[in-house]
């Protein structure tokens, strides 16, 4: 093999490489995103991270399911928590609806919810986790369905 030869092969294999990282790193990418027409946020309290995926969209008076995941502060997803719901209207005098989270293992509850009208809402995701209470706010807009 000649020296332009390997210096060839060098180059394809360092080409080839890049490209496998990068799709590689695409991948994790769209992995991590969550369940297609959802959005995801979190905040870390305390060492504990509550992570809430929630649909994009949300049409008022119809069902919404979001899913809440527990996380410790190594990243180890916490079982075990009971998990509910305070959501809330800012700007209305309203009761609140507080539906308790649904368990489904490896760190994940399932929320069940309404939206009763369009405007800003708040969500506080309440969790218990051994005698210990955590809780995170997340704000959301709910615009009527065109």
């Amino acid at each position: 093999m000649t020296l332009r030869a390997i210096h060839n092969l060098r180059y394809i294999i360092r080409i080839t490489a890049a490209f496998f990282l990068l799709i590689t790193g695409l991948a994790e990418c769209g992995s991590n995103s969550g369940r297609a027409g959802y959005t995801s946020q979190q905040q870390t309290i305390d060492g504990t991270t509550i992570t809430l995926e929630r649909p994009q969209q949300i049409a008022i008076l119809q069902d919404v399911e979001s899913i809440v995941t527990l996380a410790d502060a190594s990243g180890k997803r916490v079982d075990g928590a009971t998990v509910y719901l305070a959501q809330d209207m800012p700007t209305m005098k309203m009761s609140s609806n507080q539906p308790l989270a649904e368990p489904l293992g490896n760190g994940q509850y399932r929320l069940k919810s309404v939206f009763t009208m369009d405007g800003a809402w708040v969500m506080v995701i309440h969790a218990s986790v051994d005698r210990k209470e955590y809780a995170a706010s997340f704000n959301l807009q709910v615009t009527p369905v065109q």
